[in-house]
């Protein structure tokens, strides 16, 4: 008995495709430790409801009896374009299928091809929402500009919270531009505890003659700092007691080559030149990915996966097109990351210049 819908070739039962896309974490990711990911049926709501549960405290007041009471606020969230985070992909499956044919690949290990390409395509859409919350920790704002969009998301970083600098020079007094940053933070009742950058500026920092006279004193300049003591400084002078890299790439974009092998453009999840500091909350969070329903759910092109009892954070969802006749495999979600508070990021550059040491 065929495995495929309706005999056609490439088409999988709905019911085969309810165990994909429900996997977005990535164990090996660390800003999936900053900002976790969950689904909501609505992305607007569900960031209306954060924005105004982790703002730094709001005072009420006292009253008298038989007055009227104070009117409060609630925080003010960019709902234009939340929902403009749809990403998706697809993939002609019948020119695949005649490629893996052509290869000598049967009609009954077919299935398996076509499975995991739908895999891959639910991994692509998972890697642009790991781009989203990097460019988020860098930048204090999402861009998209793709695809005929081009957009900001708002988040309520101010200019002011990303125009720090560590400059790593020699004679510079780096942990004097440390303790700027950390005491800014404190004067708008921000306390940070964290640090997101690569490993090359850790290692900046632990060849820096401040760094080394501050932790060993003067005796030790030129003597590479360990990491842990390097750790143990920030935390005991700055309170920073969480230290994180990420040096990991993804693939941007491709272009097919003339030997027809794609090309692929590699770029970092976040950039070299940044150091964020941050500020989580009691649960070591930064924020959330909130993912919601794509337009397949809405317009029933995609399978019932209400029998399952959960909706996936990615919708895989598959077509027929007569004429030409081509079938179509496509991964799409909805997803935006939220900040718990705009408050908690501080951003610094990175001087172009040598290390100091």
């Amino acid at each position: 008995m065929s495995k495929f819908e309706n005999n056609i070739l490439g088409f999988i039962p709905k019911k085969d495709w309810v165990d994909m896309g429900f996997q977005v974490t990535r164990p090996n990711d660390p800003i999936d430790g900053l900002f976790a990911d969950d689904k909501t049926d609505n992305i607007t709501a569900y960031w209306e409801t954060i924005a105004n549960e982790y703002q730094i405290p709001m005072m009420a007041q006292f009253h008298g009896f038989d007055t009227e009471a104070q009117t409060t606020f609630r925080v003010p969230v960019d709902n234009h374009n939340i929902e403009k985070g749809l990403i998706k992909v697809k993939i002609n499956q019948s020119e695949r299928m005649r490629s893996l044919l052509r290869a000598g690949v049967q009609n009954d290990q077919m299935y398996d091809y076509v499975i995991n390409d739908g895999i891959r395509l639910a991994d692509q859409v998972v890697t642009r929402t790991k781009v989203a919350k990097n460019e988020l920790m860098a930048t204090g704002k999402i861009t998209i500009k793709e695809n005929n969009l081009d957009l900001t998301v708002d988040y309520g970083v101010s200019a002011a919270q990303t125009a720090f600098e560590i400059d790593f020079s020699a004679g510079e007094d780096v942990p004097a531009q440390i303790q700027t940053i950390v005491d800014t933070a404190l004067v708008s009742g921000t306390t940070l505890n964290g640090i997101y950058t690569s490993k090359a500026n850790l290692t900046k920092m632990r060849k820096h003659a401040s760094i080394q006279t501050a932790i060993n004193g003067a005796a030790s300049v030129g003597a590479l700092v360990k990491v842990a003591q390097l750790e143990a400084y920030l935390e005991e002078e700055f309170g920073i007691t969480q230290v994180i890299t990420n040096d990991l790439t993804y693939g941007a974009d491709a272009t097919i080559g003339e030997d027809g092998r794609p090309n692929i453009t590699q770029k970092r999840y976040f950039p070299a030149d940044k150091i964020t500091f941050f500020a989580t909350n009691p649960a070591g969070r930064m924020g959330v990915g909130a993912w919601g329903n794509p337009p397949e759910v809405d317009a029933a092109k995609f399978m019932d996966v209400q029998q399952s009892g959960v909706d996936p954070y990615v919708y895989i969802s598959q077509w027929m097109e007569k004429d030409p006749a081509v079938l179509w495999t496509k991964a799409s979600g909805l997803f935006i990351p939220i900040l718990y508070n705009p408050g908690a990021l501080y951003i610094a550059s990175v001087a172009t210049e040598s290390t100091g040491a």
